[in-house]
């Protein structure tokens, strides 16, 4: 396939330059590695002795650790021994606060005497008197044996549970006591020779080296890597005998070192042994920069001889490769795309734009060098694809984002068949990182084709994929949704921008069921577009937060709500309240909480009437400070309420965490109280709330069956068209004035 056009092809004459140039290259180069070689010897055999030195005093100190926990776990031995004995050769009788006062002088936490039935007859802190051991208990299996005294691991109670080290010592009458020290006395002193906790102290000190910590067995008893704890390790198989002078040379976590074994014995018994991985990563380092030193010596002169020669066919080159190929990865550019769409001839043409989904996070995660080694390989890919597929070709549009031409398909049907194999562009060999894909496809007929309108149409078709239908093939009814989402857009702007009519407040009144008076009204958001009529508040919310304006929109519904109750508040109403959604993204702005100090201050309204709405979404943003904010909130005398309750990421837990007032139960609960499951939960979340010192709204109400229910369930606010649809602030005043009316009737 011919990148470039065919007009602007050029010869290629630069074999006849390079391949002398290469040879003399070689021979200078030979001699360059026989140097190289000879320093990487000497700086290989210096790194041996350093490692080998230093494995040898990271043994010395694991013998000297192993040392110090045989003699605690000696004395740890002898204290319960002495305890056992001091107990068992008492002669008077037993009390338990005899036994409590021993404990106390011989340094234990408890004491517990069996007689020959072993049933505790007595104990040093009064409790399990008369508990008798069960079959298979170690307590049986120590008065089984014929041993006098006997200590064990640290194990659980097993009745409470706890941790403790234990001690057992038989009466000559038949008799026993047990002696234990709580665990959490002396599992600081045990930490201190865990084996884990000793490598990763020595790998703190010696960053980089890796270690093996192995039983006489060779099992993995702890390691730098935590992935191979557990795993038997036989050093002779991979050619490493315990010895101080062998070593052999390894691969580990894609890095070399050399690796050492080293016994580990005390009191002339073999505990286990040592494996030193020594990092060569720093040596490598340096001869790799002595090999490119001396590389970029010879190719010095190699270049300074070669230069003149290729300076002309270089520049040409260039110039048509940025004229018509892209850079990073060779594909024809845009204005080849454009070139070759004018000179082409064919009835039936389809334009494919192919967009990596999440590419800006590939260049977040793991840097730009690997963002454009993808590009290269989607690049190659697609161009295997070309080669194996007749009539196709690739370009590269823009910086994420893909072109193919495909001629003389006239099926729909198999073009899509086409882009379905695109999208699992990831599962191809070489393609790394994890790529989700999204395609545009559009249909031409011919002979001529434009090429600007195709590809303003495929990028259309691209704009309406989503991650239920990755695919989409341009129709009019996109362009037209496109026109009507910037048209929403660019109002919700000029509403933000301060002009009136676009963004409105509708209001619906929350009634207490018992006495039926009106306690607050939740602000609804409107949209009246001047082009498009009334607009659905998902369609426009969702716009808003897809297009960054969900935080300044949020503010405005903020001010239109403060408006109504200053409304309230010069009507004499001071104890109705007013409660507004809050997004996530508006709560998680560190600016949030002054803005409402400041709106309060600008609209001259006390706090204590306004009330916060949140989704149940705000349970996966960052609690702890989700919770600040909440606190910082009622602290300002603002009520706080989770909307839509049992429909996402709520838990006991997490409701406890929060500091909320009140639980909104979402209206499909309330729906479908006639069915007993539903029923039961929504007995259960208010019975919940109510445990937990929360108030109970239940959404949705519009029927007198459903108010009669939840009045019988316990909760505690109701709001729905049963009461009131959302009605303007005027008639939301009216609502105000006629409940008062009617509470002032006899």
């Amino acid at each position: 396939m011919q990148d470039l056009p065919k007009n602007k092809k050029t010869r290629n004459t630069w074999r006849s330059f390079v391949v002398p140039s290469l040879l003399i290259l070689v021979l200078i180069l030979a001699a360059g590695l026989l140097v190289i070689n000879a320093l990487s010897t000497f700086y290989y055999q210096e790194r041996v002795k350093e490692a080998s030195l230093l494995a040898k005093s990271y043994t010395s100190v694991l013998i000297t650790v192993l040392d110090a926990e045989y003699q605690l776990e000696q004395q740890m031995r002898s204290t319960l021994k002495v305890a056992g004995v001091t107990v068992g050769k008492y002669e008077e009788a037993f009390s338990n606060d005899l036994l409590t006062e021993m404990a106390d002088n011989l340094d234990v936490d408890v004491i517990y005497l069996y007689d020959q039935m072993l049933k505790i007859t007595h104990s040093s802190d009064g409790s399990y008197i008369g508990w008798e051991v069960p079959a298979e208990h170690p307590i049986r299996d120590f008065y089984k044996s014929a041993e006098q005294f006997r200590t064990e691991e640290i194990r659980a109670d097993t009745e409470s549970g706890i941790l403790y080290k234990y001690g057992y010592y038989r009466f000559d009458d038949g008799r026993m006591v047990q002696v234990g020290i709580l665990a959490t006395n002396i599992e600081a002193l045990y930490a201190q020779f865990d084996p884990q906790y000793i490598v990763d102290r020595m790998s703190r000190d010696a960053k980089q080296t890796r270690f093996s910590l192995l039983d006489p067995e060779g099992v993995v008893l702890a390691a730098t890597d935590p992935a191979i704890r557990g795993l038997k390790i036989v050093p002779e198989r991979i050619g490493l005998p315990i010895s101080e002078t062998n070593y052999i040379r390894t691969e580990w976590a894609g890095k070399n070192y050399l690796a050492l074994h080293f016994p580990i014995t005390l009191k002339d018994t073999f505990k286990g042994s040592l494996v030193l991985y020594y990092d060569l990563t720093e040596m490598e380092l340096l001869i790799f920069r002595l090999a490119l030193i001396i590389s970029l010596t010879l190719l010095v002169f190699y270049l300074l001889f070669a230069y003149s020669l290729f300076t002309v066919y270089k520049k040409n080159r260039r110039i048509l490769h940025l004229a018509y190929l892209d850079e990073l990865t060779g594909l024809p550019n845009l204005r080849n795309f454009q070139a070759h769409l004018e000179e082409l001839r064919c009835q039936h043409l389809a334009l494919v734009v192919l967009n990596p989904l999440n590419f800006k996070l590939i260049n977040i995660l793991y840097g730009y060098e690997q963002g454009d080694n993808v590009l290269m390989q989607i690049a190659a890919y697609l161009r295997n694809v070309s080669r194996q597929t007749e009539n196709l070709r690739p370009f590269r549009l823009s910086d994420d984002r893909f072109l193919l031409i495909i001629k003389n398909e006239p099926s729909l049907e198999r073009l899509l068949t086409l882009c379905k194999e695109f999208l699992n562009i990831n599962d191809e060999p070489g393609i790394s990182g994890s790529i989700a894909i999204s395609i545009g496809l559009v249909q031409s007929t011919g002979p001529s084709h434009d090429a600007t309108r195709l590809l303003k149409e495929a990028l259309i078709a691209l704009n309406s994929t989503s991650a239920s239908h990755p695919i989409q093939a341009y129709n009019t009814e996109l362009e037209e949704k496109l026109i009507r989402v910037d048209a929403i857009e660019q109002e919700i702007k000029q509403a933000l921008g301060g002009e009136d009519g676009i963004i409105s407040l509708v209001f619906q009144p929350i009634y207490d069921g018992d006495v039926g008076q009106i306690v607050s009204f939740e602000a609804l958001a409107r949209m009246n577009s001047k082009k498009l009529g009334v607009i659905h508040p998902l369609e426009f919310i969702a716009i808003a937060e897809k297009r960054q304006l969900i935080i300044a929109l949020g503010q405005k519904i903020l001010s239109l709500a403060c408006d109504f109750i200053k409304q309230l508040r010069e009507k004499g109403i001071t104890e109705v309240s007013v409660a507004v959604n809050v997004s996530a993204l508006q709560l998680m702005e560190d600016s949030f909480i002054s803005h409402i100090v400041n709106l309060s201050k600008e609209k001259q309204i006390p706090l204590t009437q306004l009330e916060v709405e949140l989704t149940e979404s705000v349970f996966a943003q960052d609690l702890q400070f989700i919770a600040t904010q909440l606190e910082e909130l009622r602290a300002l005398g603002i009520l706080v309420a989770i909307d839509d309750f049992g429909t996402g990421y709520s838990s006991r837990s997490r409701l406890e965490t929060l500091p909320i007032d009140y639980l909104k139960l979402d209206r499909s609960f309330v729906e479908k109280l006639q069915n007993s499951s539903e029923h039961g939960f929504v007995s259960d979340i208010i019975s919940l709330a109510h445990h937990i010192d929360k108030l109970v709204i239940a959404e949705g109400v519009e029927t007198e069956e459903q108010e009669e229910e939840l009045q019988k369930l316990g909760c505690d606010y109701m709001q729905g068209y049963l009461y009131s649809r959302p009605v303007p602030a005027e008639q939301a005043l009216d609502l105000l004035l006629a409940a008062e009316n009617n509470d002032e009737q006899p």
